[in-house]
């Protein structure tokens, strides 16, 4: 490569592409209206605002969305057996599995209830 003194730009960037990712460039050289790629490529990388999103607040909504299914699986399980319970009329343990599912019940409730407050307060 032959080095032009004085040159404004004196350093070179280069990077690989696929098939796809060129003919994409191209398409957008061509759209633009832009014949030099030089000056596509700084126009694209140099013009445009880069932002970052950061996920890591939604690590807290995903573990209390994980512990509300774990929730809602043992309350089928219970309902389940108090049918079964009804169903083959034993011993009256009904009352006590209806008082644990209503517990269950509310508990899920608060933790649904914190889940929302926390996407709602962002």
């Amino acid at each position: 490569m032959k080095i032009i003194e004085n040159r404004e730009r004196s350093i070179q960037k280069k990077f690989f592409v696929n098939e796809k990712e060129n003919e994409r460039i191209k398409l957008m050289m061509k759209k633009t209206g832009i014949t030099n790629f030089s000056v596509f490529a700084r126009r694209a990388c140099c013009n445009k605002e880069i932002f970052t999103l950061d996920f890591s607040e939604y690590k807290n909504i995903i573990s209390e969305i994980a512990a509300t299914k774990s929730e809602l699986k043992r309350i089928g399980n219970n309902i389940n057996q108090m049918a079964k319970h009804l169903n083959e009329n034993k011993n009256n343990q009904t009352e006590s599995l209806m008082s644990d599912y209503q517990n269950q019940l509310e508990s899920l409730e608060e933790k649904i209830q914190k889940v929302v407050h926390y996407i709602s307060e962002g």
